[in-house]
């Protein structure tokens, strides 16, 4: 902005401050004060019981309030009130109701409610209700409730917040939180949540949390979700989850609606909720073993969790009767294509590492199958189950010249690939055997 322009703008502000100064009582209405600082001024002794329209003060400013523009090279205190802009050196204290623009290069406090625009090099303090911009190159603290938009480099704090808080370490708001918190490390709300997180590190809410919380490392609720979580490692809802939970490791819930996508996932209960991962927990979940033989695995035990639609599978089998006694550890997905009280249809991945003669065949050995099965149920407990399987082994024969390896596992095969250094054998095979619930 060019001088002409912000002297125009300077006028037009005092004029209309003019009809704010008609409504203070037994003030003394001032329209220019200067000084040094008190009682070096134009107001003297009775500084304490003038209203300004205008003061400019080489030092500091004192009087009873403001109505329109103060500038101090230290300090302005004003012991009531502030309709107006302040900008100081250092700080500027307003005692009752603030409301306009202040600038400080250290810092701004206002005991009674603040309404505007708030700038200070190192922090704002507001003692009551704070609505408008806050901005801090270090801390924004306010005690009561805020209706603003808070920016610090290192924390804002406040008691009711509705708005945006953003600060380079920490957003802590003592009760509920209507507000968008940004943090470098964490954001804490001590009452309910109902707006976005986003934290380098976590967001923490002691009450409900609503809509979205998203964290380099965890997010905690300590109530209810509804909505979203998002953590490179955990989620933690220790009440219920209507939503989404997706993390780098683990997710937990108390009862789940919705969807879990995280390696391990746990939950109290499943009321319509999907969990998807290498390991499912759900107390009133889908639980199975299976004891079962075919022709690649004449023995083998199976454990299945998770739910209807989506489960994992954790499985052992041997092979006693080829050519080298093998063994084979397993894991994979499956579904149940159908349900019904009698009968159900089950569609399995199952990937296996094939140890052959050895305890630990080093080489990749590995066998890919695609199961169907088809079980009836005989009794609560009991069910029999038999289908056929797709299988593909994969085997890698060297790993030098000089040491050879060559699999036996494959009982036959009905399309086979020898290349330099990996040989694939397929076959169609079929499996059969009992499930315990």
């Amino acid at each position: 902005m060019n001088k002409p322009s912000f002297f125009a703008f300077l006028l037009l502000f005092l004029l209309t401050t003019q009809l704010f100064a008609q409504q203070y009582g037994n003030f003394k209405k001032v329209p220019l004060a200067v000084g040094l600082f008190p009682p070096l001024n134009t107001n003297g002794k009775q500084a304490g019981d003038c209203v300004n329209q205008v003061s400019l003060n080489l030092f500091v400013g004192y009087s009873a309030g403001l109505s329109g523009f103060e500038y101090s090279l230290f300090t302005n205190t004003e012991r009531d009130f502030v309709h107006g802009i302040q900008i100081a050196g250092f700080g500027n204290f307003v005692t009752g109701d603030f409301t306009g623009f202040q600038f400080a290069n250290f810092a701004n406090f206002n005991k009674g409610v603040s309404n505007g625009f708030q700038f200070a090099g190192f922090s704002n303090f507001n003692y009551n209700q704070a609505d408008g911009v806050l901005a801090a190159g270090f801390f924004n603290f306010t005690k009561g409730k805020s209706l603003a938009l808070q920016f610090a480099g290192f924390a804002n704090f406040c008691e009711d917040a509705q708005g945006v808080q953003a600060a380079g370490f920490a957003n802590v708001v003592k009760g509920n939180g209507k507000v968008t918190q940004l943090a470098g490390f964490t954001n804490i709300i001590e009452g309910e949540v109902n707006g976005i997180q986003i934290a380098g590190f976590a967001n923490y809410s002691k009450k409900k949390m609503q809509k979205v919380q998203m964290a380099g490392f965890m997010n905690i609720s300590n109530n209810d979700v509804n909505g979203t979580q998002v953590a490179g490692f955990a989620n933690i809802a220790k009440g219920n989850v209507n939503g989404v939970q997706i993390s780098g490791y683990l997710n937990i819930a108390k009862n789940l609606t919705g969807v879990q996508i995280g390696i391990v996932n746990i939950a109290d209960s499943l009321k319509s909720g999907i969990p998807i991962g290498l390991l499912s927990i759900a107390k009133n979940g889908f639980h199975e073993f299976e004891f079962s033989v075919s022709e690649g695995f004449n023995a083998q035990a199976t454990y299945k969790t998770g739910v209807d639609q989506f489960y994992n599978i954790f499985t052992v089998g041997t092979q006693v009767f080829g050519p080298k006694y093998s063994w084979g550890l397993g894991y994979g997905i499956g579904t149940h294509l159908s349900k019904t009280e009698q009968f159900k249809t089950q569609l399995e991945w199952i990937g296996y590492h094939i140890n052959e003669g050895e305890a630990w065949t080093k080489q990749q050995n590995e066998l890919e199958q695609l199961k169907l099965s088809f079980t009836k149920k005989i009794n609560n407990h009991v069910s029999i189950f038999a289908g056929p399987t797709a299988n593909l082994m994969i085997s890698k024969t060297k790993d030098n010249d000089e040491n050879a390896f060559k699999s036996y596992f494959a009982p036959y095969d009905l399309v086979s690939d020898h290349g330099n250094k990996t040989i694939l054998q397929g076959w169609i095979g079929f499996t059969a055997g009992i499930h315990l619930n």
